[in-house]
């Protein structure tokens, strides 16, 4: 079947009724609500940004699912932009989580919500842009901006790509759709040797390299930038020993508090310090009747702290600068849906500690391999497991180090990502 048939289904059964769903669950749920009204006022935020003096110069458009996503390419937007200063940035987000929470970033000219996955709406998106190159992070790819890239004759390119051998992508039932969209891309760069065959399933093994992933260069660069910058006063966790919980969920909790309740009652020097995913005043709320016999304090209350031994971060921003502060970790989604980010704390030479559910973690998987990375699976290992690097020291920061040669052995992808796309786009180095 052609990618013009497939083009047509996408958009006559399938777009109707995700819309239809989406703003049912847009009723219900804020989230998906600020998404899905936050797009319509793409066109209106737009128009500045392309009446500028400068405006004939060429646009890279960067589209990220959420926040990390575009922590993950900032390394890879200062190399491009030190090498292609004429290059104008627009970053597109998916989600509220980006879009809401992201601040300037030097190299950015403009960030907008992604525009709807409309065929008007991409279209028009397109012939008033004009982009000159549009590059997807990791793996948020939407088939109506695929297309209308082709259509637009805009290189194309996946970064950070990862895809495991279960993805729904592979499926015999979805494959040959997914190859109408995939085909199109100039090339995709992918994290591991393993993702390059997986995705060589879809595009063909001439357009997939194996070049790293440059969140590895982003964790680098932030820890350096986090000695400049004091999320928790010193005197809150000097001569404490801390365990910081990061970006977890209520399913994270289950294990977690039960564990941690026992660990502070047995060591009085423990502070915890919990960074929910999702600092919502129900995330919070549930966190604080859990732990109602111990006392506990917001960040955004530290100034009136009484020595309690556990604090709830309730701002999003901030999690990697409170990770170096850590005697270990443990990183959440791992007892949910997916692992979140284990190198924001493998960085800071501290053993890292999660679920089960970590499949989706390249890093997650080399942690593990170099003993770097701690896989649990229910309160009791947790317990055992902190209990181990409390009692013993030199274990404690030899796991640190073997976490740390993970992400230093890593580095060096977004030389190579740059390389790469100019390559394509047969330019030459400056």
């Amino acid at each position: 079947m052609s990618s013009v048939i497939y083009a047509i289904l996408y958009n006559v059964l399938f777009i109707p009724v995700f819309y239809l769903a989406l703003f049912l669950v847009s009723l219900f749920n804020e989230k998906v609500r600020k998404g899905f009204w936050g797009r319509f006022g793409l066109f209106r935020k737009l128009k500045p940004f392309l009446k500028v003096k400068d405006a004939d110069k060429p646009i890279l458009v960067l589209h990220c699912a959420s926040m990390g996503e575009f922590e993950h390419t900032k390394p890879f937007l200062v190399e491009f932009k030190k090498r292609k200063p004429e290059y104008r940035i627009i970053v597109l987000f998916f989600s509220p989580s980006g879009f809401e929470n992201v601040k300037s970033f030097e190299e950015v000219g403009l960030f907008l919500y992604s525009p709807h996955e409309i065929f008007f709406s991409i279209w028009r998106f397109m012939r008033k842009v004009k982009p000159s190159l549009w590059i997807v992070a990791k793996h948020d790819v939407w088939p109506n901006q695929i297309w209308f890239c082709h259509l637009f004759t805009v290189p194309l390119f996946l970064i950070n790509a990862s895809l495991h051998q279960q993805s729904s992508r592979l499926l015999l039932l979805t494959r040959a759709f997914h190859r109408s969209v995939y085909k199109y891309f100039t090339h995709i760069l992918t994290v591991s040797e393993t993702d390059r065959h997986n995705f060589s399933q879809l595009i063909g093994a001439e357009k997939c390299s194996v070049v790293g992933d440059t969140k590895y260069d982003q964790v680098i660069f932030r820890r350096e930038e986090s000695v400049k910058k004091e999320v928790i006063p010193a005197g809150i966790y000097k001569n404490r020993w801390t365990i910081v919980a990061g970006s977890t969920w209520p399913e994270d909790h289950q294990h977690l508090l039960p564990a941690f309740l026992k660990l502070l009652r047995d060591y009085e020097n423990l502070l915890l310090i919990i960074c929910p995913h999702e600092p919502t005043a129900a995330h919070i709320y549930e966190l604080k009747s859990y732990l109602k016999k111990e006392p506990v304090i917001l960040l955004s209350q530290l100034a009136d702290y009484r020595n309690q031994r556990v604090v709830i971060i309730d701002r999003i921003g901030v999690l990697a600068n409170i990770y170096s502060i850590a005697k270990v970790a443990y990183v959440g989604g791992s007892f949910r849906q997916n692992i979140h980010n284990v190198l924001e704390a493998a960085v800071y030479k501290i053993p890292v500690i999660f679920g089960p559910v970590n499949q989706n973690s390249h890093e997650a998987q080399l942690l593990k391999a170099g003993k770097g990375g701690w896989e649990v699976h229910n309160s009791v290992e947790i317990e055992n497991q902190v209990r181990k690097f409390l009692i013993n020291e030199i274990h404690r920061q030899e796991s640190g180090w073997q976490a740390f040669r993970v992400v230093e052995k890593n580095s060096g992808a977004t030389q190579r990502t740059v390389d790469r796309i100019l390559f394509q786009l047969n330019f030459k180095k400056d």
